[in-house]
């Protein structure tokens, strides 16, 4: 047996993808279980929050990639 890794096709990650996430979310929604938690939340409020929430974590992660870390690592090499 060889233990050679090949690459996956686009099919396999497609089917893997359906797998993983669509049939929980189809027998989740087939099951249709009550969440009390969930009652009294705006699931619109909550997505808007979460996309605001990443957006700014996402932004702040490319300003300290592009700006902060390279200005930070060219003064460790002026002070050495």
């Amino acid at each position: 047996m060889e233990n050679e890794k090949t690459p996956h096709c686009a099919v396999c990650k497609l089917i893997r993808i359906y797998v993983l996430v669509a049939i929980p979310m189809i027998i989740i929604m087939w099951t249709k279980p009550e969440i009390t938690r969930l009652q009294g939340i705006s699931l619109t409020n909550a997505a808007a929050l979460l996309i605001a929430v990443s957006f700014a974590a996402m932004v702040s992660w490319k300003y300290y990639i592009e700006f902060w870390k390279p200005r930070r690592e060219a003064d460790n090499k002026k002070r050495t």
